[in-house]
């Protein structure tokens, strides 16, 4: 999609280069062209004789910088996917589980699956109630459940295999944020942000990847975030978690091709900045063309499209976040500069839709109000 749902974004301007003077079907053509004119005008007989002018000059680098890029984004996509590809994907036959799913990111990511594929069955895991209506003659199955608790994660999966279905797809969504410094925050808020974030995508990757290594055939997306390549303050819990799936991620990969020998199990990691979801109220004070805060649509397009896809991916939106984490590769002080630039983002306050047990020490989901599934 060249539009974006966020308005006018540094994004949409380099969606229409790509489309247009980064385009290499376009842009290698024309400077040929213009090349050739000018070596007929010049009578020049090789290289050495040709004499560019300025828009010549300008066409020939824009013709080597969208060969750059395309040959850079075609290793990207074929070595995410070690060299392979996979025909058998039917969304039809498929069985989805997504954690999460009861509003914002899980919700986007359920409606635009049933765009395409009304019948799709989805298995929604959330603590909280849904927030929107099921749809009708749909094939959903909600479970309940709070992910934080290792036994009923357990009995959890055991249920869906028996009355769903071994999943194909595992999107791992479901997360949590206080918002406390690391001084502030109670050992259950670190706690239950860590269970909850790293250890329940650990735990359900380990519960459903037997079947999609067995069948070598399946899709895991985690859902990180900008926060595991630039830790903002007051969530260095929910920075740490999502620093671990990308370990978690990148290693799997490996595992998957070397180890499992199941090369055409996909995977998928979004790294996201601020996404207005029932957890995000706020606006962080970023400039918006650079930097915007994400509707939540745009983040659930780019995960079904890449479901649909049949290939695995990493995800950068805003698209700006590709060249952030290429910074670390920077000396500590400049990095160290890059990084204080957080501390200037407005308050974090989130909107948490749980609430922590005083007695149990555990989650409870606060209600929410139900939408339609095609509303926002």
């Amino acid at each position: 999609m060249i539009t974006s749902y966020e308005g006018f974004t540094i994004d949409v301007v380099a969606r229409w280069l790509r489309k247009s003077v980064l385009n290499p079907y376009l842009s290698v053509p024309f400077a040929a062209v213009l090349a050739l004119m000018s070596a007929r005008r010049n009578e020049a007989f090789g290289f050495s004789d040709l004499r560019l002018d300025t828009p010549q000059r300008v066409a020939s680098l824009a013709a080597l910088a969208s060969l750059v890029i395309s040959t850079t984004q075609h290793l990207n996509k074929w070595s995410a996917n070690n060299w392979t590809t996979d025909d058998t994907w039917d969304f039809d036959r498929e069985i989805i589980v997504v954690t999460g799913g009861s509003s914002g990111i899980g919700h986007s990511i359920i409606k635009h699956i049933l765009a395409r594929t009304p019948r799709a069955t989805i298995v929604v895991v959330d603590l909280a109630p849904l927030s929107w209506e099921l749809p009708k003659d749909s094939n959903i199955h909600y479970f309940k459940c709070d992910l934080t608790d290792t036994k009923a994660l357990k009995t959890l999966c055991t249920l869906i295999r028996t009355q769903v279905g071994d999943p194909t797809v595992l999107v791992n969504n479901a997360g949590i944020a206080r918002g406390y410094t690391i001084m502030e925050g109670s050992y259950a808020d670190v706690e239950l942000t860590i269970k909850t974030n790293l250890i329940a995508p650990f735990l359900l990757t380990k519960e459903f990847l037997p079947h999609m290594v067995r069948k070598n055939h399946g899709h895991i997306v985690n859902v990180g975030s900008m926060s595991s390549v630039v830790p903002p303050v007051r969530i260095a819990d929910y920075s740490a978690t999502k620093a671990g799936i990308t370990a978690m991620h990148e290693a799997l990969q490996l595992e998957l091709k070397y180890i499992h020998k199941a090369p055409k199990v996909r995977q998928t990691l979004g790294i996201f900045g601020f996404i207005r979801t029932p957890l995000v109220t706020f606006d962080p004070g970023q400039p918006h063309f650079i930097m915007p805060l994400l509707h939540v649509d745009s983040v659930g397009e780019a995960i079904v499209d890449s479901l649909y896809s049949g290939f695995g991916r990493t995800i950068y939106l805003p698209g700006i976040m590709s060249s952030v984490v290429a910074l670390r590769a920077c000396p500590e002080w400049f990095w160290r500069l890059a990084r204080e630039t957080t501390v200037k983002v407005k308050d974090i306050t989130f909107t948490p839709r749980q609430k922590i047990n005083d007695s149990t020490g555990g989650l409870e989901a606060i209600e929410s109000v139900k939408t339609e599934v095609n509303g926002y």
